[in-house]
């Protein structure tokens, strides 16, 4: 009877009131008449169905009214992600997604992550404009923050700053500004819940304490449910007999291996055989954690919630448990493991030829680390223990090189910027830094992890199954506009494209990467700058095409045990390939999922970069507070009319404010320049000076800095007439408003 009134309904050109519905079904028995609105009721309450003021019903679909995803940002602002789903005429179920932006006085109560109701009635033509009417369903169960008290009542209020509006009243006694965990029992009004301490923090000058809360102030949690550890129990430490069945056996074929040296979570392995027609057979055998757990288990309730695992500070806050990501799900040497295995044959100048997707199980012969690679790489030497394996490094890294030329060769883009590299002692703080390198042995595995990732797309796009793509957009046209401004103000004009031409045509985009190449120590100031131009690569279950790796096809499949999407990708292979029971009603399933899961694990992913720029910032202050008063070299990198940021040669950032500096300044735009008009040093991008470390806070994660003096200026002739007018200028409103 469900269906068949969702159908009337589904029809129907406008609302329908309850005597409507009960004629056009031929319902005449009170107790049918009383089952139809036991079902209206429930589908009302759970808003698939539109009660209106005048009591007529309308599936929800057919309102101005919006199911979806509440995400925040810190103002209190935010968007409701919304996916539709419909059949067309061939039956088929296609899906779309939609953001609705909603403002914070607008929300009413939501809360990030929330499922809500959104009315678009008011919407304009940016989706902005609308409002969250209901809250559906809570994401919320944990709180962490510090104990506060109002008289005799104790709280706790929320560090997550996208969540500092909840309040958790817990019973009884506590210490004010411990930092707790608190698990909600029952909810209050205006922001307040009722909750219980399940967990109390160490001091917050431990320095894995510290890590541990900056996650959390994100909204990572590093717990797993009980039922998750109870589920680990019936899950085997080894791979037994029957677990193979089905399996192509690899455990005779040499695969191998490449890690840093304490990678304890190992995703990829790696064999390679030259064929008779002098092509090459590579297998990329991938860790199969789906095998283990099951679609809704526990655990993988656990791993969708987290979306991936953390690396933060040199801390690992792993998706699974390490029972299994260091165990089971590990592809550890001498011991037999499960995977699911892309086999492809490539020709030496790295044309795939074909390309197949299997389940496997290999024994890995060796566990390699970056370094001794690139030692064996780069200077032939033989590092002991990889005597056997030498020939296979060399022939992966000739068709890695070869593979690499092609994405260029086709507009892939690829950025020259150093990052800053902590080095940590035996108590996990930082006692210097250095950069991170991607050398041979690094870009040999990622152009393995790239093709992979490119064959299963198209093994899937082939087979017209669904999957959780990874989709990149073209740059901002109007972000490019104003790049192209800056390096014509800095006195490095590039003429040879527009903005238009370099946001559409991947090759116009090489040339301006190629372009800010080999500048000194202006290159790392003008990738970083060029890189904010760029769109966020993200999930989708819509295929746009990857446009800064230039593919048509691609998703990520290579890491299961340390990112949802990739795991999600196993499943569709499992229940769409392996196994072709009930495929057409696996098909439709997860059509429906992929669209569910991408925008939450494009959250997990921005979640995770945010803190780890966080907890870096925060360690780097904590480093600089060792070194207040002693002096630096350092570049300018930005300005602003606020001040000064400035980056030391060891890639350290910190801030020079303008009340920090002798007389008065004004920030030209025109020219990116900050301009003195005491007759001082004016400064300008590039600028190299001798500083010293005024204040440090690892609290607020600040570093201020003081100039001693100019050591390099990059005062360009072509800005000065342009810095000279704005001077006149600003002092002659100066002087007309001392006047007044």
């Amino acid at each position: 009877m469900k269906e068949q009134l969702l159908q009337l309904l589904k029809k129907a050109k406008k609302g329908l009131s309850i005597d409507t519905i009960f004629e056009k079904l031929n319902i005449d028995k009170e107790e049918d008449k009383i089952e139809i609105l036991n079902i209206l009721k429930d589908l009302v309450l759970k808003y698939d169905v539109y009660l209106s003021p005048n009591n007529n019903y309308f599936l929800m679909s057919k309102t101005s009214f919006k199911k979806g995803t509440f995400f925040s940002n810190k103002s209190g602002d935010g968007k409701v992600h919304v996916i539709t789903s419909y059949e067309d005429r061939e039956g088929k179920t296609v899906s779309y997604e939609e953001d609705f932006f909603v403002a914070k006085d607008k929300t009413n109560g939501a809360i990030d992550g929330d499922k809500v109701l959104v009315d678009t009635s008011n919407k304009d033509k940016n989706n902005k404009k609308c409002s969250i009417t209901a809250i559906i369903e809570r994401s919320l169960d944990k709180i962490y923050g510090e104990v506060c008290r109002d008289g005799a009542m104790y709280y706790v209020k929320s560090v997550d700053k996208k969540k500092n509006s909840i309040n958790v009243i817990i019973p009884g006694e506590a210490i004010e500004g411990q930092r707790v965990e608190v698990t909600l029992t029952g909810g209050g009004g205006n922001g307040f819940y009722v909750g219980e301490v399940t967990r109390v923090f160490n001091h917050k000058d431990d320095p894995d304490e510290d890590i541990l809360w900056e996650a959390f102030q994100h909204g990572i949690d590093d717990s797993f449910s009980e039922d998750s550890i109870k589920q680990l129990k019936y899950i085997p430490n080894y791979v037994r007999e029957q677990d193979k069945v089905g399996c192509v056996d690899f455990t005779k074929w040499d695969t191998f291996t490449i890690d840093g040296k304490d990678t304890k979570d190992m995703d990829d392995a790696l064999s390679i055989k030259k064929l008779s027609n002098g092509n090459r057979l590579v297998g990329v055998h991938i860790a199969r954690p789906s095998f283990y757990i099951p679609y809704n288990s526990p655990l993988d309730k656990d791993g969708r919630r987290k979306g991936n695992s953390y690396y933060l500070g040199g801390k690992v806050i792993p998706e699974y448990p390490h029972q299994l990501s260091n165990g089971i799900c590990s592809l550890n040497e001498q011991v037999d493991r499960l995977t699911i295995s892309v086999i492809m044959e490539v020709t030496p100048n790295g044309d795939v030829v074909s390309r197949k997707v299997v389940p496997g199980v290999i024994n890995s012969n060796k566990k390699m680390n970056y370094d001794d690679v690139n030692t064996i790489l780069k200077t032939d030497e033989v590092v002991p223990g990889y005597e056997d394996y030498v020939d296979y490094l060399k022939t992966f890294n000739k068709l890695a090189h070869k593979l690499r030329d092609k994405r260029i060769k086709k507009g892939a883009i690829e950025f020259n910027r150093s990052e800053l590299k902590p080095i940590y002692d035996e108590e996990g703080r930082i006692i210097n830094f250095t950069v991170r390198t991607q050398d041979e042995a690094e870009n040999l595995i990622e152009e393995m992890m790239l093709l992979a990732n490119e064959s299963v797309n198209i093994i899937l796009e082939e087979k017209d199954l669904p999957c959780v793509h990874r989709v990149h957009d073209t740059p901002s046209q109007e972000r490019l506009e104003d790049y192209l401004k800056f390096l014509e103000a800095i006195g490095i004009p590039f003429t040879d494209y527009g903005a238009v031409e370099i946001k559409s045509n991947p090759h116009a985009l090489q040339a301006l990467a190629n372009h800010i190449l080999n500048r000194g120590k202006l290159t790392n100031i003008l990738s970083t700058r060029l890189i904010k131009c760029m769109a966020r690569a993200k999930y989708s279950g819509n295929n746009t095409g990857h446009h800064g790796l230039a593919k048509d096809n691609y998703c990520h499949f290579t890491s299961p045990i340390r990112r949802y999407s990739d795991i999600t990708v196993h499943r569709i292979v499992e229940d769409c390939i392996f196994n072709t029971k009930n495929l057409s009603k696996n098909i439709e399933k997860w059509k429906k999922r992929v669209f569910e899961i991408s925008p939450h694990v494009s959250k997990t992913e921005r979640i995770a970069d945010e803190a780890e720029l966080a907890v870096l910032d925060m360690q780097c202050a904590e480093y600089m507070e060792q070194h207040i008063g002693e002096e630096f070299t350092a570049t300018v990198i930005d300005l602003s009319g606020r001040g000064i940021t400035v980056q030391l040669d060891n890639f350290v950032e910190g801030r020079i404010k303008v009340r920090d500096l002798p007389g008065e300044y004004i920030y030209n735009p025109e020219t990116y320049t900050l301009i003195s008009l005491s007759d001082k040093d004016s400064y300008f991008i590039g600028d190299v000076l001798k500083i010293k470390v005024k204040a440090a806070s690892k609290n607020d994660r600040s570093i201020e800095f003081k100039v001693v003096e100019k050591l390099e200026e990059n005062e360009l002739h072509n800005v000065r007439e342009l810095n000279h007018a704005a001077k006149i200028k600003a002092k002659e409103n100066k002087f007309k408003r001392g006047r007044k």
